[in-house]
This record gives C-alpha cells, structure tokens and sequence, in this order.
C-alpha cells in the first residue's frame, strides 16, 4: 500500500477550500451584479464549483502519482468541516417552511454532501489523470490503445456497417411509420369533406424530403432481412463442427450496447413529451397574460398614462396595455360562480396577448362599444376550433338561443340593453352561467359602502360581448373581462389602475428586460413581476416532475453500465494472457487501462448514438402521427413533443458518463495485474 502523502493532501485541501469559496463567491456576484434567475446562478456556480473538483482530483492524481483516494478523502472531510462552520456564519435560508433560517441539522447535511461530492468528483478527474500516467510519466498517445480495443470489440469495416445500418433502419422505420401515419390521416380527412388531398399519392408528394428518407429506410430493411435470411440459410447448410461459435463476450457487448441505447431512448422520449407539456402550457398561459406585469408597491397608479410612452419607449418593449383586476361573483338568475374580473383597453390588448384571436362569438371591441352587441342572437365564428365537443356546444346554445329570444331581453327594453356597458367570458364560464352574446349577467362585487350593519355589495347588469377560448379550463372558467372606464367606475377607482401590462421582444429575458425596465423608471415604488414569477408554483411542479422522471429513467442507463462493467470484466478474464504478455513487453499500466477504457467508452458511444436516434424518430412519430388524448379531460387533443437539442446533448453526456465510470474498475484491475501472474498458467 503506498504511503499517505501529505503534500498530496495540503494541495488538495487548498484547492477544494478554494473551489468551495468561489462557488460562495460566483453566487453573490451573479445575484448582485446581472439579471439571471436563481435557478441560473445555482446552475453556474455550482458548475463552476464540480468543474474545480474535478480539475484538483486531476492535479492531485499527479503529486500522488496515483487515485489518491486517502489524500482526497481526507481533504473532503476538512471540507466538510470548514463548509459547515463556513455556513453556520452566513446562516442561509432553510427548506422547511416552518423556519427561515437552516439549523444545524440542515447544515450538517448540506456539509456532508459538500464533502462527499468533493470527494466523488476528485477521484473522477483523479482518473483521468491516472489515465494520462500520473502513476509514472504523462502518456497522450491514444492510438496504439485504440487499435487493441478495436480487434478486442472486433469494430472491423463489416461490423461498424452493420452497427450503422442497426443504428439507422430502426428509426427510420419509425419515421416512415409517421410519415405514412400522417399522410393517411390527411387523406382521411379530405375523404370526410375536411380540407384535404385528395389520395395517398398527392398526400405523399407534399413532403418529399420525408418521402425518400421513409422509402430509403423501407429498402434499407428489406436488404438487411434479406441478408439475415440469406446468411441463416447458408449456416443451415453447414456441419456442428463447421460452426464458428461466438465468444460470450460478444454476446455481452450486444447486450450492453442494447441496454445503453434503450436507457437512452427512453429518457429522450419521456423528456421530450413532457416538454412539450411545458411548451403548450406556456404558450396557452402567454396567450391569456402578459409577458410581465409592471406595478407599484402603492395602489395610487394614477400617473399611468405618463408612465406609458416610457414604458413603450423602453428597449425590449413589445407592447404594453393598462389593467385593472379585482374578484367578483357573475350571476345569471340563480347561477352564480366566482370570477375574476378584469379591465382592459380593447385597442392595446391585442398588443401583449391574444385575447381578440381568442374570441369565438362576438367580438372584443365591442366590450368598449356596447352599443354594438345585437339584439338577437349572435353566431359563432365559423373560423372558431375548439377541442372536443366544443364546437357541437357552439352549435347548440346558439341555435337554442335563436329559437328563445325572449331569454336575451328578459323585459328590458332594447334602449335600456344598448345603454349596459359590455363583458367578455370564457367558454366554461358561459356554459356554468348558460350565458350567450347580447345575454344579461350581474356583477357583484363585495367592495361596496359602509351600511349600518356592515358593507353592501354593490352590484351592476352587463351585456356579454364575447365569449372568448383560450384552451386553458381555469382562464376559461375563471376570467372576465369588461372595458377600463368601465371598471373604474364600477370600483370607484377614479384614473388609478392596478398597473401596466408588457409584452417582451424575447419573451424568455422577461425578468432581465423588467428589471432594467424598472431601473429606467427610477426603480422605487415601481416593480415588475414576470411570467415565470406569476406561475412560479406550477412551472415549479413541472420542472421537479421532469427531474423526477429524468432521475428514474437515468437508472436504466444505469443498469446498462452495470453490463458495461461485467462484460469489461469478463474480457479482463479472457485476455489475461494477452494482457501479461503486453506488461512483459514494456506496456505500462497506463496503457492497459486506455485499453479497456477506450472498449467501454466505445459501448457507451455507440448505446448513446443508436438512443439518440431512435429517440428523435420516436418524438418524429409522435409528432406526425399524433397519439390522442381526450380533450375534454387533459384540454389538449394529441401528445405534444418537443425536441430539445439541449436535452438530447445532456442525456449523450450522462450516458458517456456513466459508461466511463463503468470502465474504471475492470480497467484498474486489468493495469495492476502481474505479468508473472497472467502467464504462471501458461
């Protein structure tokens, strides 16, 4: 066993200590000094901290001349210890809800993990190191290793074309499948008197890139069927004794890439569908609100109409339109059902959302035009694409509208109706209130006078002038919508409004561009609350979620690489002879160790790639062919997918990852095996 090195070990200290403070320090200087999230500053400096665990592991590897894992380990202990009394003194803010502060416990865990992830990433870049001679003389030659590692895997031309011809026909099956899928639906469609073409071939021809790559991967798999059953035959044909039989470690190394790519698949499907989740939730949430609100930390917002040519002014601004938002309870007869009722300005709402595109019966201006609204029943849009039965309820309630006018008039005179100031409603409030275009509701609101016993509601007829979709059931059922005028009036606001709302030119520098917003307007007692902020709990739900899932299918890698490590191992015990007669020729053990990394790095790659493609045909195929969903029950007609190349490249990286660390075992052992020992058989 060698000796423990105390040099090893002060350099060590020093440098993860180091690496400690700079993460401390990279934090406080990304919160303070630039507009980044909080989830992007603990992205970075917690980046910035690993990459310097692994570069100290690496240095460390050389002063040691080996894995110094006692010098590490013993470095990561001292961390621990400094990191706790380090954050005992800033007192950082705790994870439980029922405390601000994280006591000791929480310190001694977060301590602990400090120290146990220093010590893990030290000896993974102290690998690397090893992997170059630190044990003897730095070795950057590769090639040599890599020959061997490719007669062990047998990566000879006819393999390596059929590993790509395996990596390739699979997904385009895939693909073809959802090229053909979709272009059948099409056709379907015209068929059905829907816009359409009007057979197969016409369906086909609009989409040819996807048309030769899907007739490719077709005769692609008939030729390699035809070969299989080709070869079968010819081994039929030969005698038990003629047979080449195949090593168990080739059969191994199938498994293993197969396992890998498996791992892979799924975790780029499962990420990428829920991605697409998040993708269409954000679009229906942006489609309804704003980019950002900006708003004051006083309820006297009366000077905003000075505020809004500074605010349009602004770089980054798209759009910007005043509003006002308190909750009320709409009722028509004895239906009632809590809203929240909001002001706009119909000229400049289009401008930071898409409520006018999202009108469905009606229309959105004639909110601030009441006068407008017809005395009969309106009819639907016929541009208007609901999900479900969505389109049939259009249908009815107009037609049941049309056949009992009475119920629009309810006794009031056709001069009383012009003269009530008009609302929009969501399709799911309209249908819980049996409300249509030109019907009467009542606002109430409890925000009302001081009476003798207390505060009177104060109450207030409008016609609806719209009846807006959103594809979203809690902004459908939920959200109101009348004139600014008029809801100043009705709250007795005077000029004030709750505040301004902004669109953005990129709508994912929301918080940068508010906060230099807010610096432009002289900060105080303005403020701006942005999208993600606005939706912090849900978006917050969807993100643990998919860490969640990408966790629990990361141990199907996982699994993978177990293969990896038993099929190096098992290649280790069939090549002990070859092994010992490198060592006896001059092979150094840095050398050996390349070798059988290279092999496991060279399963992890190929696993990686054919997962990688097999998940992006996979995505394909949703995408095109469109698996459905009930739509009255998850408001969304067909899965949604979303390819993230960011994603993508984080799985391949995960999963080389794991495949290396897979290696180092087999690998270690293979290095420090005796020439004596290997041919002692012999």
């Amino acid at each position: 066993m060698k000796r423990f090195r105390m040099r090893a070990f002060l350099v060590a200290l020093w440098l993860f200590v180091a690496a400690f403070a700079a993460q401390l320090a990279i934090r406080h200087l990304l919160s303070a000094r630039t507009v980044l999230s909080p989830d992007a500053v603990i992205g970075l400096s917690f980046g910035a901290e690993a990459l310097a665990f692994l570069l100290a592991g690496f240095l460390v590897s050389f002063l040691a001349r080996g894995f110094a894992w006692r010098e590490l380990g013993a470095a990561a202990v001292a961390l621990a210890v400094v990191a706790f009394f380090v954050l005992h003194r800033m007192k950082p803010p705790s994870f439980s809800y029922d405390k601000f502060f994280a006591d000791t416990r929480e310190l001694l865990v977060w301590a602990a993990l400090t120290g146990a992830g220093a010590w893990l990433l030290g000896l993974w870049g102290a690998s690397f190191g090893v992997l170059l001679g630190a044990s003897s003389s730095p070795d950057l030659r590769f090639a040599f290793e890599a020959g061997i590692a490719r007669t062990h895997l047998r990566l000879n031309r006819r393999t390596i074309a059929l590993l790509v011809a395996l990596g390739l026909v699979p997904p385009g099956l895939l693909f073809a499948a959802g090229v053909w899928t979709r272009a059948w639906d099409q056709v379907a469609r015209g068929r059905a008197g829907l816009v359409g073409p009007p057979n197969l071939v016409a369906a086909m021809r609009t989409d040819a890139l996807a048309l030769a790559i899907s007739v490719a991967a077709v005769v692609a798999a008939l030729l390699l069927l035809g070969r299989w059953v080709q070869a079968r035959a010819q081994l039929a044909h030969l005698a038990p004794g003629q047979r080449r039989k195949r090593p168990a470690t080739l059969v191994m190394t199938a498994i293993s890439i197969a396992g890998v790519a498996v791992g892979v698949w799924a975790l780029t499907v499962v990420l990428s569908v829920m991605s697409g989740f998040e993708a269409d939730l954000k679009k229906k949430i942006l489609g309804t609100n704003a980019h950002a609100l900006l708003l004051k930390y006083s309820s006297d917002f009366s000077e905003w109409k000075a505020v809004m040519p500074k605010v349009l002014s602004a770089p980054g601004i798209a759009g910007a339109s005043p509003f006002i938002l308190n909750e009320v309870i709409l009722s028509q007869g004895q239906t009632p059902t809590g809203a929240e009722l909001k002001g706009i300005d119909p000229a400049t709402a289009g401008s930071v959302n898409e409520l006018p595109r999202q009108v469905i019966a009606g229309e959105l201006s004639w909110v601030s035009n009441p006068g407008s609204i017809p005395l009969t029943a309106a009819k639907p849009h016929p541009s208007a694409q609901l999900l479900g039965d969505g389109e049939q309820y259009l249908q009815d309630t107009y037609e049941r509208k049309q056949s009992h006018p009475d119920e629009l008039a309810k006794g009031i005179s056709p001069s009383a109706l012009r003269e009530m100031p008009g609302i929009c409603i969501g399709k799911e409030m309209s249908h819980s209130l049996r409300a249509w275009v030109g019907d009467v509701v009542q606002v109430i609101t409890p925000l009302g006078d001081m009476g003798p016993t207390g505060p009177i509601p104060r109450s207030r007829s409008f016609r609806v002038a719209c009846i807006l979709y959103s594809g979203m059931y809690e902004y459908d059922s939920k959200f109101a919508y009348i004139g600014i005028p008029e809801a100043q009036k009705f709250f007795r606001m005077g000029d004030n409004v709750t505040g301004l709302e902004l669109k953005f030119r990129d709508v994912d520098a929301a918080r940068a561009e508010g906060r230099r917003l807010v610096a432009a307007l002289g900060g105080f007692p303005y403020r701006v609350k942005d999208w993600a902020e606005l939706n912090r709990n849900l978006f917050s739900a969807l993100k643990l979620e998919k860490l969640a899932m990408a966790i629990i299918l990361t141990f199907i890698v996982l699994v993978a690489c177990f293969n990896i490590l038993s099929t190096l191992i098992m290649l280790v015990l069939e090549k002990t002879k070859e092994i010992s007669i490198l060592k006896s020729m001059g092979a150094r053990d840095s050398s050996v160790m390349k070798i059988f990394v290279l092999e496991g790095l060279a399963i992890g790659a190929i696993g990686t790639a054919m997962g990688l493609l097999l998940g992006l045909a996979s995505c394909s195929f949703i995408e095109r062919f469109g698996l459905q969903l009930d739509p009255d029950v998850y408001y969304i007609s067909n899965l949604p997918v979303n390819v993230d190349g960011g994603q993508f490249l984080m799985v391949a990286a995960i999963a080389v990852a794991l495949s290396y660390l897979a290696t180092l075992y087999p690998a270690t052992k293979a290095s420090r095996l005796s020439p004596v020992d290997g041919l002692r058989e012999e």
